[in-house]
């Protein structure tokens, strides 16, 4: 699985952009961004919105480090787990088409 900063360097990449670009539309330092594709810093979830936006990249994906997973004890806590990877799942097919254009 790919780190948050590696999906946003990828996606970032295919559009083209440099991470002054990238700064410029999310209002963020040129730095800010360095750093956090390089795992230096721990990005918010309002800016893991706009990257998502502004790169099209599924939010689940920018998200997955941040979400704490059930552990599975309860039927409805399985059920979320399920339903989870699922969507997880089908971003990374999406993303993974979109940005290589093959389909997985």
């Amino acid at each position: 699985m790919l780190t948050v900063g590696q999906l946003i360097k990828i996606g970032r990449i295919n559009k083209k952009l440099g991470q002054e670009d990238v700064a410029s539309k999310l209002k963020v330092s040129k730095n800010y961004i360095s750093l956090v594709e390089n795992g230096k810093k721990d990005p918010s979830i309002n800016f893991l919105k706009g990257v998502s936006n502004f790169l099209d990249i599924p939010l689940i994906l920018l998200m997955w480090e941040k979400i704490d997973m059930p552990k599975g004890k309860t039927e409805g806590e399985r059920k979320i787990a399920s339903q989870l990877e699922k969507m997880l799942e089908e971003a990374q097919r999406l993303f993974s088409e979109k940005t290589f254009g093959k389909k997985k």
